[in-house]
């Protein structure tokens, strides 16, 4: 990419996880990309993690104290380095003082927001109704976020897949393939309805559900023989997409007090950009994306679904090109390092940030002030 600002870097900072295939992670990687100075603040570095019953018990006793210092955190490295941008995901545990005392400082705040719902633990309305832009990759949550914040304070922006994470290993037509029919994502009853009637069709075949949930809400359905039981991290979960003839990209459902439903979720960037071949349920969003019978293909309702996953079983060179055309499609055009591309031209369009190295802040009176970079 070519750097934005290059009189001098922006200086921003970002707060959230940073685990290996993290929507932070591969944001970080591309606001560098563009010649930006980032500092990580990292939640998991101030949180007890742990799955032994006296570890979960100290998290919660600590737990507080933890966010506390996790907000400390973000001001410390904010003011220290005068820093211009803060950029967070989805706002998950920052307090309204932190959002407060970083713009009375001039620091721009930013939320990224790459979920379906806002009913979550430790994110709070009134927290992102006082950030500068929130940036949503659901385009259903306009009418919502234009009630909560205004339309010139909110933005449309994909998914993404991280670079570093969900990439192939294997050669075209040298893949060790270990399973036929693959699906990867939380256990929901929606996503059940539509994976037991695979299930019964191809009961011979090699099929695999993986993901946190499904070991009981599949027990007693056709499904339960076809759970792997545990997540999977690191690289294993890129290799199982790669090495998986056809991966399922069905959603959620229906969440939440609106009732909202995904149209596109990140398994949509990561299935292709880890090599892997996608059949996804069907949608304008994801049609804008991908061309369907090209690159990926759709499928509406459950008769439709079994017979187009019998329909590339069959027609093993098809589904490879297919899934050839739709890697070269994702990638890199679909990476979080664009996506922070394209979220920088959306701070830039609203004059958030400025050109040449200027960032449009905002004086305590309100009263708008350009800072420019210093000449050395």
């Amino acid at each position: 990419m070519t750097p934005l600002h290059p009189a001098r870097p922006i200086r921003m900072v970002i707060a959230s996880e940073f685990l290996y295939g993290s929507t932070a992670r591969g944001l970080v990687g591309g606001f560098r990309a563009l010649g930006w100075d980032v500092a990580e603040v990292d939640l998991l570095n101030f949180v007890v993690r742990g799955r032994s019953i006296l570890t979960r018990a100290a998290a919660r006793l600590l737990w507080h104290n933890s966010i506390a210092e996790y907000n400390a955190e973000i001001l410390r490295v904010a003011e220290l380095n005068k820093v211009e941008l803060m950029l967070t995901i989805k706002g998950t545990n920052i307090a309204h003082s932190t959002v407060a005392r970083l713009r009375a400082n001039g620091t721009r705040v930013i939320v990224f927001y790459p979920d379906v719902m806002f009913e979550h633990v430790g994110v709070d309305e009134a927290v992102l109704a006082a950030t500068d832009l929130i940036v949503t990759t659901k385009s259903y949550h306009a009418p919502y976020l234009d009630k909560l914040v205004g339309p010139a304070r909110h933005a449309f922006v994909h998914h993404g897949y991280c670079p570093s994470a969900h990439s192939r290993r294997h050669a075209p037509g040298a893949i060790p393939y270990r399973w036929d029919i693959g699906f990867i994502g939380n256990a929901s009853p929606h996503k059940a309805a539509h994976l037991a009637p695979v299930a019964r069709a191809f009961p011979d075949r090699r099929f695999v559900v993986v993901g946190n949930g499904w070991t009981k809400l599949a027990r007693g359905t056709p499904l339960a023989p076809f759970v792997l039981g545990a997540p999977l991290a690191g690289d294993y979960f890129a290799r199982a997409i790669e090495e998986t003839r056809i991966n399922l990209a069905v959603h959620h459902g229906e969440v939440g007090r609106d009732r909202w439903q995904d149209l596109t979720s990140t398994r949509t960037f990561e299935i292709p950009a880890a090599g892997g071949f996608m059949l996804h349920v069907d949608n304008d969003e994801v049609r804008a994306l991908y061309e369907p019978g090209q690159e990926i293909d759709v499928f509406t309702g459950e008769e439709q679904l079994i017979e187009r996953i019998g329909y590339y079983l069959a027609n093993e060179v098809e589904r490879a090109c297919i899934a050839e055309a739709g890697h070269a499609r994702c990638v890199p055009a679909y990476s979080l390092e664009t996506r922070a591309g394209e979220i920088a031209a959306v701070l830039l369009d609203r004059g958030l940030i400025g050109s040449a190295g200027r960032v449009r802040r905002e004086t305590p009176s309100g009263e708008e002030r350009r800072v420019c970079a210093p000449r050395h």
